[in-house]
């Protein structure tokens, strides 16, 4: 399934609309450079590394596949594991 998107600006952000899907497949953006970048993810059917993007592209997107591919990214992160520095030998 192709996604068709169309950014508009809306003055102190931009929308980022996908012309096949409904009222709810939208998405609001602080840059332009940002919401192109957004439209080329979801047009390559990349998952985003951004969290917010992530969340965006969801949203957007009506390619069952793709909205499954981040959101399995999305469980993945959820479940790593964290870095920890612990601090040995710290003076007072």
């Amino acid at each position: 399934m192709v996604d068709k998107l169309k950014i508009i600006n809306c003055g102190n952000y931009f929308t980022v609309i996908n012309l096949k899907g409904e009222h709810e497949n939208h998405a609001h953006v602080k840059r332009k450079s940002t919401a192109e970048l957004l439209c080329k993810l979801i047009k390559r059917k990349r998952v985003p590394r951004s969290k917010y993007l992530r969340e965006s592209a969801i949203r957007i997107s009506i390619d069952i596949n793709y909205v499954n591919k981040v959101k399995r990214k999305i469980e993945k992160d959820r479940e790593k594991r964290r870095y920890c520095n612990s601090q040995k030998g710290v003076r007072r």
